[in-house]
């Protein structure tokens, strides 16, 4: 039985090589700063360890493609699909920047990027990192410049750029506890990592106040997974006043999911939901939720890898993207 290899990393070529990462990751790219004959030695070594980089091979004869790839984690046909505004919005934010400075935007997703030997960019912008960033890590084995959206893995060196979704949970709890709340739940899956960031900032507030978090429930965003949170909380026989949902889907899911129950909300529970799109807003009651600003954070994202791209070595990650507490009918005081 044969046995089987890791695949190569772009690490193992700059050990075979005797060079840095970072004059792999140059000389794979074509750039002018990496001798043409060493280059040539990389692009070899990369060939006959079966690396594999989207356009590798080309590389040193086109230079760049000046093209960029945004490569969202997945495609979901429910609540949250391609043409959800929040992608919308990131993706004109990121053509305002890319296209001024020459750049194309290539948009798949990451099952085709990883499926495909055709996709060329010179960098990739990534929506989602998949449960524990595995996806993210799965990605970035193409040894192109990335950026991330979400929040940084620990131990992880990619680029990530995310809005400040600890203090968006910190907003949200404290929101909740001046109201009078005492027994919240938190709804989301913290494997992923913005999740779980939002998760700590709900912990950080409880852990000084006169409340608790009752439960936590993992769930996928999405309005069924809010509704089935609530049924589970049900059946456990789980007492709250309050719930944390990590995305608006979630939100609107448990607060039908509460009502159907002849729960009130706000009265008997007060609900928070996160990214402000606008289901949101046109909820019944309309939901209060932490908004992100998308459109500026598909900007920074286009900002930091053509800087990414253009000098690895000198680009330096812009500080989150600040969040705001929108206040509606579903969390007023009881």
């Amino acid at each position: 039985m044969r046995k089987e290899t890791a695949r190569p990393t772009m690490e193992t070529l700059a050990e075979l090589a005797g060079v840095s990462k970072i004059t792999v990751s140059r000389a794979l790219r074509g750039s002018d700063l990496v001798r043409p004959e060493l280059r040539e030695r990389i692009a070899e070594i990369a060939r006959e360890a079966g690396y594999r980089m989207n356009g590798a091979a080309r590389a040193l004869r086109t230079r760049r493609s000046r093209t960029v790839a945004l490569v969202i984690e997945r495609l979901v046909a429910g609540d949250r699909p391609i043409s959800d505004p929040l992608v919308l919005s990131i993706i004109g934010g990121l053509l305002e920047t890319l296209t001024p400075a020459g750049q194309a935007m290539l948009v798949t997703s990451s099952d085709h990027f990883l499926d495909s030997q055709i996709v060329d960019a010179d960098g990739i912008v990534m929506l989602g990192q998949g449960i524990g960033g595995k996806r993210a890590q799965a990605i970035a084995a193409s040894g192109l410049p990335m950026v991330l959206w979400g929040s940084p893995l620990p131990g992880s060196d990619h680029a990530v750029i995310g809005s400040d979704n600890r203090l968006g949970g910190q907003l949200s709890a404290r929101h909740l506890v001046e109201g009078g709340r005492q027994r919240l739940v938190f709804l989301g899956d913290a494997q992923h990592p913005e999740v779980a960031a939002r998760l700590e900032g709900v912990r950080d507030v409880v852990a000084a106040a006169p409340a608790i978090i009752a439960a936590t429930v993992p769930c996928d965003f999405s309005r069924a997974a809010g509704a089935a949170a609530i049924a589970e909380l049900a059946e456990a026989g789980v007492a709250f006043d309050a719930v944390v949902a990590a995305s608006d889907f979630i939100a609107a899911g448990a607060c039908d999911a509460l009502i159907e129950r002849g729960r009130s909300v706000p009265g008997e529970v007060a609900i928070v939901g996160f990214d402000d799109i606008a289901v949101a807003a046109n909820h019944r009651p309309p939901l209060s939720s932490i908004r992100q600003d998308w459109s500026r954070a598909g900007r920074m994202l286009g900002e930091a890898i053509l800087a990414l791209i253009d000098d690895p070595e000198a680009f330096a990650l812009p500080g989150l993207l600040p969040v705001e507490l929108i206040v509606r009918d579903s969390s007023q005081a009881g």
